[in-house]
C-alpha cells in the first residue's frame, strides 16, 4: 500500500518502519539526558527510510545504500525536491557506520556526537516528518 502525497507517492511499509526511528527520537531528544549517538543513528535511519520510501512509491530502482547524499539525488531525480539543506545532508550522510561495535561507538569521524550535531540532525528529521505528513 501506498501513500499519496500531491507531490510524490511514498510506500507505507517503508513510512511505517521510518515511524519507529522518529518516535524514538522524538522521545529521546525529550530526555534531559540527551542521547547524541543514538539520536544521530536514528536521524540518519529515519530519513534513510523516508527517501527508500519514496523510492519505492515513484516505482524507481531502489538502491541497497546508506549514504543520504546518493540517496538525496536519486529522489531529486524523480524530479522531487527534498528539502534539507547541504550541511544537514553530508552530517546525516557522515553517521551511517556499518557495525556498531566498541571502537566505533563515536559515530563520526571527529568522536562523539555534540549537542550542535544533534540538533542538525533532530531539525533535519523534523524538516522531513513535516514534508511527508
Amino acid at each position: 500500500m501506498k501513500k499519496s502525497n500531491r507531490r510524490f507517492t511514498i510506500d507505507n511499509k517503508w513510512l511505517r518502519f521510518a515511524d519507529e526511528d522518529y518516535n524514538l527520537i522524538m522521545y529521546l531528544w525529550n530526555k534531559e539526558n540527551r542521547f547524541n549517538r543514538t539520536i544521530c543513528f536514528h536521524a540518519q535511519q529515519f530519513i534513510e527510510k523516508v527517501l527508500k520510501g519514496i523510492l519505492e512509491g515513484e516505482d524507481a530502482n531502489l538502491p541497497r545504500i546508506h549514504d543520504i547524499n546518493a540517496l538525496v539525488k536519486k529522489v531529486e531525480k524523480c524530479g522531487i525536491k527534498v528539502p534539507l539543506n547541504e550541511n544537514q545532508i553530508l552530517f546525516l550522510s557522515s553517521v551511517y557506520i556499518d557495525t556498531r561495535y566498541p571502537p566505533d561507538v563515536g559515530l563520526l569521524l571527529s568522536g562523539e556526537p555534540h549537542k550542535s550535531d544533534v540538533e542538525i540532525a533532530v531539525n533535519a528529521v523534523k524538516k522531513i516528518k513535516k514534508w511527508i505528513d
